[in-house]
């Protein structure tokens, strides 16, 4: 029964649509008080007004973790600092950190002397005083003990040595007591999560930066607005009493089933004074062709938007497509018809007669 409904609804909107113009006369006119204006053009539409919220890239946010169970001998820094690419930001010492030193100490001096017996054994197997296969077994030792350095030293890497302190290790076999934190970026540091005098378990986060970059802006959309965007597309926002360009980045692969909304997600620019976090009312406008007419001129007929068009045969109703709005007006897709003076006033009396004339 609803789709027959339907039908007879759509085959009245269709009737209505294709019927004769609407004649009347100018005391009629004046009678109704019907009054015309052009539809005014425009180049870029606006979308719509929507929430919208700074937020951070996670490529540029940086943790600080040490691989090891460490005590916070010093922190030079504090939260919300500038900081910059090599910085030092806190001291720290811990027994997994002795104990590598002293390991690589120990790979040292034992790839040392295995090069040292190396070099003595080939002089000898040149010499044909010893056999070859003691300086193979000999150059076999010294190559294993060059890769367990190798390793080492990652390893020292990885718990923050530089190459400087290896070096050191290596020529002076002297074991450091603490090691210096530096910052690998420069940024603002978000998070300072360490204290002088405090134990931190291996891989706990003892600093988050926010390294330089470009912020995004996202925006819960209603589904019709989000799919007026196409992912890259160029618009200008107006957010935060800032007007600029931007791009679209994507859309969320899912609506949220509560409201009826995407997250959209767009570019803000290198310079911008946003702050993550922030939100305010964000206006999309799109780079495209629309005609502005007040809301009153339009009228719903059938299931259908229309306006009724002034030509040479009367006042003739047309359906149109909306494409945006604003609190006063509708912006509606572009035709030849609708270049011709519109009906502002006295909508309803032009819809009752049109539907009377029909039946």
């Amino acid at each position: 029964m609803r789709v027959y409904s339907v039908l007879i609804s759509m085959m009245v909107t269709s009737l209505l649509l294709e019927s004769k113009s609407l004649e009347l006369g100018d005391q009629q006119i004046a009678d109704w008080q019907i009054k015309t204006a052009v539809a005014k053009g425009i180049k870029s539409l606006p979308l719509g007004k929507f929430m919208a919220e700074v937020v951070t890239p996670p490529k540029y946010l940086y943790s600080v973790t040490l691989p090891f169970e460490a005590q916070i001998k010093g922190v030079t820094v504090a939260k919300y600092d500038n900081i910059r690419q090599g910085q030092l930001l806190a001291t720290v010492t811990g027994h997994d950190w002795i104990k590598i030193q002293q390991q690589f100490i120990q790979d040292s001096i034992e790839l040392q002397h295995h090069e040292h017996v190396a070099e003595r054994k080939n002089r000898l197997c040149n010499e044909d005083i010893i056999p070859k296969k003691q300086c193979l077994a000999a150059n076999a030792e010294y190559q294993a003990d060059k890769i367990k350095m190798a390793t080492a030293k990652a390893l020292l890497r990885g718990y923050g040595a530089d190459e400087g302190m290896i070096e050191r290790l290596v020529e002076n076999l002297e074991i450091s007591q603490s090691i210096p934190i530096y910052s690998k970026f420069s940024g603002k540091l978000l998070k300072v999560n360490v204290g002088v005098g405090r134990s931190t378990q291996p891989s706990e986060a003892l600093f988050v930066i926010q390294k330089r970059g470009s912020l995004w802006l996202e925006a819960d959309l209603l589904v019709k607005s989000a799919r007026a965007l196409k992912d890259r597309k160029q618009v200008t926002l107006k957010f935060s009493d800032e007007r600029f360009k931007s791009r679209v980045l994507l859309h969320a692969p899912h609506i949220n089933v509560e409201n009826q909304t995407q997250k959209v997600r767009f570019s803000l620019p290198n310079n911008s004074k946003f702050l993550t976090g922030l939100r305010d009312m964000l206006e999309i406008i799109l780079p495209k062709k629309a005609l502005k007419v007040l809301k009153k001129s339009v009228i719903s007929l059938g299931g259908e938007e229309v306006v009724f068009v002034k030509n040479s045969k009367g006042f003739e109703p047309v359906a149109i497509k909306v494409l945006g709005e604003d609190k006063r007006h509708y912006f509606i897709k572009e035709t030849k018809t609708l270049h011709q003076p519109i009906v502002q006033t006295s909508v309803a009396i032009l819809k009752s007669m049109m539907e009377g004339e029909d039946e």
